[in-house]
């Protein structure tokens, strides 16, 4: 069997079924050191390992710490998500009901198997869960951890840039990236940021990088700004509200302010457009819990806060 050396990897052997190059390495979290995982460099024979993938490995090792105290809170969370599928295939105990279990419990049931780096230097855990039948994989190299059922997230259009003006992304329907942020009153809260794009070869536009730039220059007063904005679309709007959202009453209008409007949304995502012209926050909302709602610039009306549905800012 093929070996090398690698400067950062050590010790490799090729394996033609894995497709890559690998080694055996303790998980070093959660199970003790004693608990092994396959590290397979993914690469035809003939390719050398990249610069990249060392520094994906590099990044892995620097940031174990930090998976140890959130991917047990992801696998949590994709827990009660998929608890009836999990219920009706296996038949889970009481003592695992979503009412009742905690979020650490989760990780008994948690096995990763292997730690992949593939050509764009995106890496994470092909991993079984609560049964060994059931496979997921967990990717770490995108900030926020992020579960896919299933081993096949190799084989999705599943793209990486390190643009001058957002940082690294990642391609997921869109390019996108994830950062934390208290704007939701919530230290370290994880939220989205995404260029809008068809293709992972679709390069984000001059259009969007202006867009971005504006935004981070102009957080402080947009979040000054848009409490007023608001306020007067939920009050010439409250016609509309009242029909369709059954606790309108407890929110009458005339008795709403800048700081109990701010209640009744949350941001989700920053979104840019690929047009150029748009840009900002998609949000939940409390009365349109199933569409939300869109707080955004237009450059048609420079420096104005907008506000209208989703497909105001998306479409």
């Amino acid at each position: 069997m093929k070996q090398i050396n690698d400067p950062v990897f050590g010790e490799l052997e090729y394996d033609g079924v894995k497709k890559g190059w690998t080694k055996r390495i303790p998980l070093g979290i959660w199970f003790g050191d004693n608990f092994l995982l396959d590290l397979v460099v993914k690469c035809d024979e003939d390719e050398e390992i990249t610069d990249k993938q060392r520094e994906s490995y590099k990044s892995y090792l620097a940031n174990l710490s930090n998976y140890s105290s959130e991917v047990y809170k992801v696998l949590f969370s994709y827990y009660k998500d998929h608890y009836e599928e999990f219920n009706r295939q296996w038949e889970l105990p009481d003592k695992l009901k979503i009412d009742v279990v905690e979020a650490l419990v989760t990780l008994r049931f948690y096995k990763p198997k292997q730690l992949f780096i593939d050509r764009n230097g995106n890496y994470g855990w092909l991993s079984t869960f609560i049964s060994p039948q059931y496979l997921i994989s967990v990717i770490l190299s995108d900030g926020k951890p992020r579960i896919f059922k299933g081993w096949n997230v190799l084989k999705l259009d599943y793209g990486r840039v390190d643009d001058d003006v957002f940082g690294e992304m990642f391609f997921d329907k869109g390019w996108k990236k994830w950062i934390k942020t208290d704007i939701n009153g919530v230290d370290g809260e994880w939220l989205e940021v995404t260029a809008s794009a068809v293709l992972s070869n679709s390069k984000l536009t001059p259009g969007q990088k202006t867009n971005y730039q504006k935004y981070l220059q102009n957080e402080e007063s947009f979040l000054a700004e848009y409490p007023k904005v608001l306020l007067e679309y939920y009050k010439n709007n409250y016609d509309v509200i009242e029909d369709m959202w059954r606790f309108a009453d407890l929110y009458d209008a005339e008795d709403m302010d800048e700081m109990s409007i701010k209640k009744l949304v949350r941001f989700q995502r920053l979104y840019f457009h690929r047009d150029g012209k748009r840009y900002g926050w998609l949000c939940e909302c409390a009365w349109d819990e199933e569409y939300g709602l869109a707080i955004y610039y237009d450059n048609d009306y420079e420096g104005q806060i907008c506000i209208g549905q989703v497909d105001s800012l998306v479409i």
